[in-house]
């Protein structure tokens, strides 16, 4: 075999074949824009579908929460539900209750009455999903724990130069002595948040109590002492002090705009 000459000339192109080429090139390199294009235009497009949704958050403030109308068709009320279990000044435990108790909050080991803290840890869920950092603060106490409570603030106001009788008035419209205290029934919770860690009213003001007012009672909650209802309940407003009832009581006493106390009163006297 005689050795290929790599130095002979290539043969040469005809004009058609060199034509054709160029042309290939050229819808070569088109193809290749295109694909570049469109894979610029695909990231564009997931960075601004990604984006969009926070610039229009950002434009329309903060999100606003309402509650769900309610007119308590089809309401029933039962005299004898357990949930409705009263206790205030005037109707202190006839014997120290024993609720049959679960965690609400692991990590801190606070515990409710088992279906309110069922229904608490549903109702921390939903408001996280809603960017609302719930924090349970308070949850069943022992007469012990409630007796405790109910001497500290008494002491302060003997410290303030109270009498024993002005003291111990003043604190139970804070602080209620240990049979009458509505955390012995198990079903009462005092709720926070992340950025408002401190049970006093200014909790009112907070983003996590719009929540609440808005959106507590479907997960069976109300404000156990309103505003303007010491009247009737015996206790200074708390915002931060939730009452779990059911999400039917729950929906029905929200709808009344009462207190517990007297929310109980009219549908007994009905």
């Amino acid at each position: 075999m005689e050795p290929t000459d790599r130095n002979a000339a290539k043969p040469r192109l005809t004009r058609a074949q060199w034509k054709r080429r160029k042309r290939l090139r050229l819808a070569r390199n088109w193809a290749i824009l295109i694909l570049v294009c469109a894979a610029i235009v695909a990231l564009m497009t997931k960075g601004i579908l990604w984006l969009l949704p926070k610039v229009n958050a950002m434009l329309a403030g903060p999100q606003s929460f309402e509650a769900a109308s309610y007119d308590g068709t089809g309401y029933s009320f039962d005299a004898d539900d357990e949930r409705f279990v009263l206790v205030n000044t005037n109707l202190p435990f006839a014997e120290e209750p024993s609720p049959a108790l679960a965690d609400a909050d692991e990590a801190s080991g606070i515990q409710l009455e088992a279906e309110a803290a069922a229904a608490y840890q549903k109702m921390a869920a939903a408001a996280a999903e809603d960017g609302v950092a719930l924090v349970l603060t308070a949850g069943y106490q022992d007469a012990d724990a409630r007796s405790a409570a109910y001497e500290t603030q008494k002491q302060q106001y003997l410290e303030k130069g109270k009498t024993e009788e002005e003291a111990a008035s003043l604190a139970a419209d804070i602080q209620p002595p240990a049979e009458c205290n509505d955390h012995g029934t198990g079903y009462a919770a005092d709720i926070l948040s992340t950025d408002y860690p401190t049970r006093d009213t200014g909790f009112d003001t907070t983003r996590a109590y719009e929540w609440l007012t808005a959106y507590a009672a479907e997960y069976g909650f109300i404000l156990r002492y309103p505003q303007d209802r010491q009247a009737a309940t015996g206790v200074v407003f708390e915002p931060w002090h939730w009452r779990y009832v059911g999400v039917e009581n729950a929906l029905a006493i929200r709808a009344s705009g009462l207190s517990l106390e007297e929310f109980l009163a009219l549908q007994k006297a009905s």
